[in-house]
């Protein structure tokens, strides 16, 4: 099992740097866990695709309802995010990052799993406390 967050689930629909990895991480056997807040961050990432003019807006109504799908057929089980909030706040003080990155890293503690991230500045605040986060392979972390 390993927590995937939205920075890197999202490169499931969007061609970006690190889509093929993420791909791939989909692809693996490996059961996929994060939590609900998810289901919000993907389908804003897309939608803001949309609204900055770098998609169409059929194309991404037709990638959130993918996504949306996606999540129905447990392509990720989702965690509770109120159950991880508290954990997630101590989190997020004690390494001066957002509280919704830190529900992905509380949820991989608490899972004992691995955490996988596309976003370096969470990863690198991360990794002091948590060494089994790592950037999506094919991510720079230099």
């Amino acid at each position: 099992m390993t927590v995937v967050d939205a920075s890197a689930a999202v490169k499931w629909f969007l061609p970006e740097i690190g889509s093929e990895a993420a791909a791939e991480l989909l692809e693996n056997s490996v059961q996929l866990y994060a939590p609900d807040l998810i289901r919000i961050e993907v389908t804003a990432a897309i939608t803001r695709k949309m609204r900055l003019g770098q998609i169409a807006p059929e194309i991404a109504e037709r990638l959130c309802l993918l996504w949306l799908q996606s999540l129905e057929e447990k392509a990720v089980f989702l965690l509770d995010s109120a159950e991880l909030l508290i954990p997630a706040m101590k989190l997020a003080l004690e390494i001066r990052h957002p509280l919704q990155d830190c529900l992905y890293l509380a949820a991989a503690r608490e899972m004992k799993a691995p955490l996988i991230t596309a976003d370096k500045t969470f990863w690198e605040r991360a990794k002091g406390i948590y060494h089994e986060i790592s950037m999506l392979p094919g991510l720079h972390t230099n």
